[in-house]
């Protein structure tokens, strides 16, 4: 009997032993790439924000605001990669604390990324142009727009047929009336600032401010009536910046011409 008692308690000893010691086991340290990474790519979102904001506060210009962009991506390209090899280190089990931390760090910089990576990548794709019209042989004429200007010439309009074949008029076979009524609702719709509404004319011409860094663009949209109906031109240019648009207004033309068709033909 106090054999059994003896060694029961025995048990309840060793059993404390292994629970104080269990305890007393320290958390493995934080990898130093996890932590490095982790701030990277908290510096990545700084950069990026501070790019916009400094430009639409004016405490800098374009050229500044790029270069800042610049450094995001460098930044944020090093935070990936040090996400990457500090998941790899934490892996095995090693440290639980340091592969949340390289895993959170690469949740925030990728999106983060997004941005400057497709700005970059667009600039070198693209050609250096920011004056788009569906008619390169007598595009649309801006008249009341803030900052009107002359179609830029033949360089353009042949740099723009390679990059973007498929910026074309749009024919409708609505009366011109109708597909102007809906043109003008789709420019209200999408939050421009209307600039001019010519009926007689066949001219909508609005201000577009972009959303990131809060460009203003100018368009014009130009109706005529042909046998079949209503034939539409549109232009789409930016006012500041040069070395191109980083194919902004072509995404606009064809976004909103699409749109207008669905919506006519609806």
């Amino acid at each position: 009997m106090d054999e059994g008692l003896e060694s029961g308690s025995y048990q309840e000893q060793e059993n404390r032993q292994m629970t104080i010691t269990a305890g007393s086991e320290k958390p493995s340290p934080l990898s130093r790439v996890a932590v490095i990474a982790l701030i990277l790519a908290m510096l990545t979102i700084v950069f990026v924000v501070m790019s916009s904001v400094g430009f639409r506060m004016e405490w800098w210009g374009y050229g500044s605001s790029v270069k800042i962009l610049r450094v995001a991506a460098f930044v944020g390209m090093t935070a990936t990669v040090l996400s990457v090899i500090g998941i790899y280190m934490a892996w095995p089990g090693r440290s639980r604390r340091s592969l949340v931390i390289s895993i959170l760090a690469l949740l925030i910089v990728g999106p983060t990324l997004v941005l400057p990576l497709y700005w970059g990548y667009s600039k070198s794709k693209l050609p250096p142009i920011q004056d788009i019209s569906t008619d390169l042989e007598n595009p649309p004429e801006f008249w009341e727009a803030p900052t009107s200007r002359l179609y830029p010439g033949p360089k353009v309009a042949g740099q723009q047929r390679k990059a973007y074949p498929d910026i074309q008029p749009v024919f409708f076979s609505s009366p011109m009336e109708q597909v102007f009524r809906q043109a003008l609702m789709l420019v209200g719709a999408r939050g421009w600032n209307l600039v001019a509404a010519e009926f007689e004319e066949g001219r909508i011409e609005a201000t577009v401010t972009t959303f990131w860094y809060g460009f203003k663009d100018d368009v014009v949209i130009r109706l005529t009536g042909v046998d079949t109906g209503t034939r539409v031109d549109m232009r789409s240019t930016s006012r500041f910046g040069s070395g191109g648009d980083g194919g902004t207004n072509a995404n606009r033309i064809r976004s909103f011409l699409a749109a207008l068709q669905k919506q006519t033909v609806q």
